[in-house]
C-alpha cells in the first residue's frame, strides 16, 4: 500500500478473491486508512464477493459512527458548508437547536462576487438534516463540513449586503430568518482555516509548482472563471492565435503566455484578489476537514498569494492552469455557437 490509487485498487481486487479471514481484516484496515471513494467502493465489492463465498463480513460500527458524528452533536447553534462549485458558489446551512421542537434550519446559496443568491428556512428533525447531507453526498459527491456558526453568519451577512447593492430580489425575509441566530451586525473575525493551519508553513517548499495538483481534485476539476473581466481578454487570445503578424509557433506561444500572465494578475488584484482569497481559504478549510491536509496547505498558499494583490514574479501553476482552462472553455463555447449559427442556414 501507499504506492498510488491504481496499486490500491489492484490489491483490493485480489483480496476479494482470497477466501480467508485475513483478507477480510486487511480489507477493513484499507477501508479505515483510505480517503479515496473509488478505493472504498472497491473494498465494498470485495466484501460482497467474500460474503458470497461464505465468509462472515461484519460491519465496523465505529467507522459508521465517525461518519455520522458531525451531525449528531448538538450545540445550540451549528453551521455547515459545502465545497465551492465550478461557478464559484457554495451552500451554507445554519441550524439552531430548539428544545422539544427539533431544528430550525437556514439554507443559503452564496457567490463570492454576487453575494447572497438564495435563502430559505424550515423546521426539521436531526434525522432529516442528516438525510439531506447524505443525499447531497450521494448525488453530487459533496460533503457538508462543520464550520463555526459565527463564520457562517458573517459570510451570510456580507453576502446579503453585497446582494442588496446589486439589487438582488427574493431576499425580503432575510432579517426574519437570520433573527433566529443573530439580530445585530456580526463581528469580523479571521477565517477559521487559520485555526487549523499555520500560514507560514503553507508556503514552504515548492508550493507554486505543486499547486496545480488542486485542479485534479473532484471538487475543483470543473472550476471555470466566469467573470466579465476575464472574457474581456478573449479578443486578445483570438487575435494572438490568428494574427498574420505572428511569425512562428514560439512567438505565438510567448504571446499567449503573456496574456495568461496578465489575466492572472487581474485575478489577484483589488476586489478580485480579495474574493479569490476567500474562495481558496474556504476550499482549504473544506480540504482539511475532508482529510486532505497537504492539498489544504496548497489551497491556503494560493489564497495568501492572491491576498497580496499580485501573483508575484514566479508562476503559480494552479492560477495559470485555471486561467488556461477558462479560456479554453469560452473559446470552445464561442466555436460551438458559430457552428450552430451556420447549421441554421438552409441551402435552397
Amino acid at each position: 500500500m501507499g504506492k498510488g490509487k491504481d496499486t490500491a485498487l489492484a490489491v483490493v481486487f485480489v483480496l476479494g478473491r482470497i477466501s480467508d479471514t485475513a483478507a477480510i481484516e486487511t480489507l477493513k484496515a484499507i477501508e479505515r486508512e483510505t480517503t479515496d471513494k473509488e478505493v472504498k467502493r472497491e473494498v465494498k465489492r470485495s466484501f460482497f464477493k467474500l460474503a458470497q463465498r461464505g465468509l462472515a463480513v461484519l460491519k465496523e460500527e465505529p467507522a459508521e459512527a465517525t461518519a455520522a458524528a458531525v451531525f449528531t452533536r448538538a450545540p445550540e447553534i451549528e453551521a455547515y458548508m459545502s465545497s465551492v462549485d465550478g461557478g464559484g458558489t457554495r451552500l451554507v446551512w445554519i441550524v439552531r437547536v430548539q428544545p422539544n421542537h427539533g431544528l430550525q434550519l437556514i439554507q443559503a446559496m452564496l457567490g463570492y462576487h454576487e453575494g447572497l443568491l438564495r435563502i430559505g428556512g424550515t423546521q426539521l428533525r436531526r434525522k432529516e438534516l442528516r438525510q439531506m447531507a447524505d443525499d447531497i453526498e450521494e448525488q453530487y459527491d459533496v460533503t457538508m463540513i462543520s464550520i463555526p456558526w459565527e463564520y457562517a453568519d458573517q459570510i451570510l451577512y456580507e453576502g446579503y449586503e453585497r446582494a442588496k447593492v446589486r439589487g438582488q430580489t427574493g431576499l425580503e425575509n432575510f432579517h426574519e430568518l437570520r433573527s433566529i441566530i443573530n439580530t445585530g451586525k456580526p463581528k469580523e473575525q479571521p477565517h477559521p482555516i487559520y485555526r487549523r493551519l499555520i500560514p507560514d508553513e503553507a508556503r514552504d517548499g515548492f508550493w507554486r509548482e505543486q499547486s496545480r495538483r488542486l485542479l485534479d481534485e473532484p471538487e475543483l476539476r470543473y472550476w471555470i472563471l466566469t467573470d466579465d473581466w476575464l472574457q474581456a481578454f478573449l479578443p486578445q487570445i483570438e487575435e494572438a492565435q490568428a494574427s498574420p503578424l505572428v511569425l512562428n509557433p514560439i512567438q505565438k506561444e510567448e504571446r499567449l503566455a503573456a496574456i495568461v500572465r496578465d489575466t492572472v494578475k487581474t485575478l489577484c488584484s483589488g476586489d478580485n484578489g480579495r474574493m479569490f482569497q476567500r474562495r481558496m481559504e474556504d476550499m482549504a478549510l473544506y480540504l482539511v476537514e475532508t482529510n486532505r491536509a497537504d492539498l489544504a496547505k496548497l489551497s491556503l498558499a494560493v489564497a495568501l498569494q492572491a491576498g497580496e494583490g499580485d501573483p508575484g514574479p514566479l508562476d503559480v501553476s494552479f492560477l495559470t492552469g485555471l486561467v488556461q482552462k477558462s479560456f479554453a472553455f469560452f473559446i470552445s463555447q464561442q466555436k460551438a455557437e458559430k457552428e450552430e449559427e451556420l447549421s441554421l442556414i438552409v441551402k435552397p
